[in-house]
């Protein structure tokens, strides 16, 4: 299937968020969560686990959606307090559904931070802002995050690399024209590219010990992987209907389906996964 207009997830400017909020959304999130969890082994990664300033850390997950990881990591972090925020609560567990370390608060992070948030947190985590950084620069949510942080306190940023992404084969000879295309679409001509430079943005806003980690999902989970992106894009092109974006929509859920045909025969998108992680600098020299 050869496109026939310009496509890419440029399509989602303009857009505070581009994917859905029905149930089968709240189940995609779920489900990519626990991929995620998969590859990397962990919630808080190890430098940042091992790093707490207090037992009693004050947890943020921005853009939390389901608050699928506020829940499995509490228990890890008995003592600890949690908020979620996000722009909308339409995914997310009610309240009376949460521990009594759990809140749930709605906020977008194209907003100006409020003031009760500001320097709160021991530890801020995101994950898959690609759709929601404007411009492809995070620089503007770094520094709001900046703002939310204690001195001393960790920002965490996991994210698809998609420089990355490309199909994976049982049969090398296999054509793959559509998962190709949809391949091309998740780079969107670098639109993405931030991803692995969030260290150095980090360090240009004033955080130290910047670093960035590389994970490959296990080739034994290339179908799920790749039918999670499927299925994402396919939520995207909904989207893109119901914003009277008919042609491309159109096209995009035509990739899709022909993209299933070749799933079913071996192939798959397959995208590695970034962690980045930083450290607000404290003034006061406190070495953690």
């Amino acid at each position: 299937m050869t496109s026939t207009i310009s496509m890419d997830f440029h399509l989602a400017d303009g857009r505070a968020y581009s994917l859905g909020r029905s149930n089968a959304a709240a189940s995609r999130l779920n489900y990519q969560f626990y991929l995620w969890k998969e590859s990397f082994g962990f919630n808080l990664h190890p430098t940042i686990a091992a790093s707490l300033p207090t037992p009693n850390p004050c947890v943020a997950d921005i853009a939390s959606g389901t608050a699928i990881w506020l829940l499995d990591l509490a228990p890890e972090l008995p003592n600890a307090t949690f908020e979620g925020l996000d722009m909308s609560m339409a995914v997310a567990p009610p309240p009376e559904r949460l521990s009594n370390n759990i809140t749930l608060r709605q906020w977008n992070l194209h907003d100006n931070v409020p003031a009760d948030l500001v320097e709160k947190f021991d530890v801020i985590h995101l994950r898959l802002l690609v759709l929601v950084v404007e411009n492809s620069d995070p620089t503007p949510i770094i520094r709001k995050v900046s703002r939310m942080l204690k001195p001393g306190g960790w920002i965490q940023w996991d994210d698809y690399n998609y420089q990355g992404t490309h199909v994976v084969k049982v049969n090398p000879a296999q054509k793959t024209p559509a998962l190709e295309q949809l391949c091309a679409f998740l780079f969107s001509g670098g639109r993405q590219d931030w991803v692995v430079e969030l260290p150095r943005i980090y360090e240009r806003e004033g955080f130290e010990k910047a670093q960035i980690f590389h994970y490959r999902p296990r080739r034994e989970m290339a179908r799920a992987n790749g039918e999670l992106h499927l299925s994402t894009i396919e939520e995207f092109a909904a989207r893109l209907l119901e914003d009277g974006k008919v042609q491309a929509g159109n096209e995009l859920m035509g990739l899709v389906r022909q993209g299933l045909v070749e799933a079913g025969a071996g192939a798959a998108m397959s995208t590695p996964r970034a962690v980045s992680i930083g450290r607000k600098k404290d003034p006061n020299g406190v070495k953690l």
